[in-house]
């Protein structure tokens, strides 16, 4: 499946000038693959000057959202200190709620300045086999977390809104995620 990431497009609509199926097009200034017409010869994303295209198959990834009430991401403070974390198994153009899982609860070493490493140690234990965090702040263990994890900076109000945009900017989770020293990044 060809796939456009939201964060890279420009809207140049160099994409839509060589599709020889005519199956993008674009709206609000972002190219949209016509999924039904595609034929994933690539000419987009070969021709695309931002790499915002990419071919993706067998999308199959694990992603933890920080809430504290089940539908909101976590805002108030870091994802770290979340109370749950909503797992969603995405795959190709869908998503599928998996379980919700506790954060655990750890008292944070007060004279550390930035980051104990426990907390972050702590968090990921809690989430084992997910691929990627998502929340819309994160704190200074997130040099910690990078290690094992895909931290995406989300500024969405709702999971439902977040997961939305992970959808639209997944070609950028799967490069970071195929990368050996991982940065957080963050997804508008």
């Amino acid at each position: 499946m060809m796939n456009v990431s939201k964060n890279k497009c420009v809207g140049c609509g160099l994409c839509v000038d060589v599709c020889p199926r005519e199956a993008i097009v674009l709206s609000k200034g972002v190219a949209q693959i016509e999924k039904d017409k595609c034929v994933e010869c690539q000419a987009c994303s070969q021709e695309c000057p931002q790499e915002a295209i990419m071919l993706i198959k067998d999308i199959n990834l694990l992603a933890a959202f920080g809430t504290d009430d089940g539908n909101t991401l976590k805002n108030d403070n870091h994802v770290g200190m979340s109370k749950y974390f909503k797992l969603y198994q995405f795959s190709d153009d869908k998503e599928e709620f998996i379980e919700q899982r506790s954060n655990i609860k750890y008292k944070e070493d007060e004279s550390k300045i930035h980051g104990d490493p426990g907390k972050a140690k702590a968090t990921a234990s809690a989430l084992e086999n997910v691929d990627v965090i998502v929340g819309s702040i994160f704190g200074p263990n997130i040099s910690r977390l990078t290690n094992k994890f895909v931290c995406a900076v989300v500024r969405k109000e709702t999971i439902e809104e977040a997961i939305k945009t992970v959808h639209e900017n997944i070609n950028e989770i799967i490069e970071e995620k195929n990368k050996k020293d991982k940065k957080g990044i963050i997804l508008q």
